[in-house]
C-alpha cells in the first residue's frame, strides 16, 4: 500500500443528506420558521396594544429573515458562509468600540483627587512594628 493512502485515506462511510448545501438550507428553514413565529407574536402584541414590543419583534423577524436569505444564497453558491461573515462583522463592531489598554489610557486627576489618594495610602499603610514585634525579631536574628 503506498504512503499516500495513509496520509489521505478515502472515507469508508458516507452520511446520506448531509452535504453542506443541505445543512445551509436546513439552517435557512429554521431561520424562516423563527421569523414567522416572531411576526405572529408581533401581531398578537400589536392587538394587545404593546406597540414597542411589536416593533421589536418585527425588527427581529426581519433580521432573522435576512439571515435566512443569506444562508439560501450560500447554499446556491452565490456568497460566502454566512456564519463566517457574521463573525467578521461582529469583530469589526468590537474593534470600533476598542478601548486601549490601561497603560495607554491615564485619567486626568485633579489636585484634590491626588491629595485624597495620598491620604488613602497613608491610612491604609500597615502600622510600624511595636516594641514586642521588634523584640521577637531581635531574638530571631
Amino acid at each position: 500500500m503506498p504512503d499516500d493512502d495513509f496520509l489521505n485515506p478515502e472515507p469508508s462511510y458516507t452520511f446520506i443528506g448531509t452535504s453542506p448545501v443541505d445543512e445551509l438550507l436546513e439552517i435557512a428553514r429554521i431561520h424562516h420558521k423563527e421569523a414567522k413565529q416572531m411576526l405572529d407574536n408581533a401581531e398578537r402584541s400589536r392587538a394587545e396594544g404593546h406597540e414597542e414590543e411589536a416593533k421589536l419583534l418585527t425588527d427581529l423577524a426581519e433580521s432573522r429573515r435576512q439571515t435566512a436569505l443569506e444562508f439560501e444564497r450560500a447554499a446556491r453558491g452565490e456568497g460566502s458562509d454566512p456564519i463566517v461573515a457574521d463573525i467578521l462583522t461582529d469583530q469589526e463592531d468590537l474593534s470600533k468600540n476598542y478601548v486601549p489598554h490601561e497603560s495607554n489610557y491615564r485619567p486626568k486627576l485633579t489636585a484634590e483627587e491626588k491629595d485624597a489618594l495620598n491620604k488613602l495610602a497613608e491610612y491604609t499603610a500597615p502600622p510600624p512594628p511595636g516594641p514586642l514585634a521588634r523584640a521577637i525579631a531581635w531574638f530571631k536574628r
